[in-house]
């Protein structure tokens, strides 16, 4: 292999997340695979057996990404030394805003019964980088763990849902009275 040139199993891996983010697991082929990836269909079977496994491998390179993406997020809070919920809602609005990250969440949420018990997992480990990421802004701000649920709960549906189901347009949540709840909540048990 030339040096500098990907991998055709990355190769394919990416082809196949542009594919996931636009047609979900199900609209999928692998035909669709070798074509965005420009390889051959023994090549994408010699390096993934399945569907299932492609989407695997897939996965766990949104993982890796957003496991380190989190982490210099964070870092960053951490040096300008940011309020409690200027930073709490800038590393929900960056989780929310990645195409790949939303396109695991559609397919797990929207199409559960097609995966197994390690697919499930897998997306358990992406949920857990950003419950870990925000467990860690609170410890920083010596944050109560007893508000964890609170915020977790009203960030997800003002920042997450509304990404996931754009045409769910019922939220009257803003980032304004996000932030004045968070730092009313924050504030009153602290």
């Amino acid at each position: 292999m030339a040096r500098g040139r990907p991998s055709k199993k990355g190769l394919i891996a990416d082809a196949a997340l542009n594919l996931f983010q636009v047609a979900g697991y199900q609209g999928t082929s692998i035909d669709q695979v070798v074509l965005e990836a420009g390889v051959s269909k023994p090549t994408v079977y010699s390096n993934y057996p399945s569907k299932q496994l492609l989407w695997q491998e897939v996965l766990k390179q949104i993982i890796e990404r957003s496991k380190a993406e989190l982490d210099g997020l964070i870092t960053q809070h951490e040096q300008c030394r940011d309020v409690f919920s200027q930073g709490w809602i800038d590393i929900w609005q960056h989780w929310s805003n990645a195409k790949d990250r939303l396109a695991a969440y559609r397919i797990h949420w929207g199409e559960p019964h097609k995966f197994s018990e390690e697919d499930s997992t897998l997306f358990a480990q992406l949920e857990l980088s950003l419950i870990q990421t925000l467990q860690r802004w609170m410890a920083i701000h010596a944050v109560s763990d007893s508000h964890f649920f609170v915020l977790f709960a009203i960030s997800r549906e003002a920042f997450l849902l509304p990404k996931i189901n754009p045409c769910r347009n019922d939220s009257k949540l803003t980032s304004e009275s996000i932030t004045a709840l968070i730092d009313s909540l924050v504030q009153q048990n602290n």
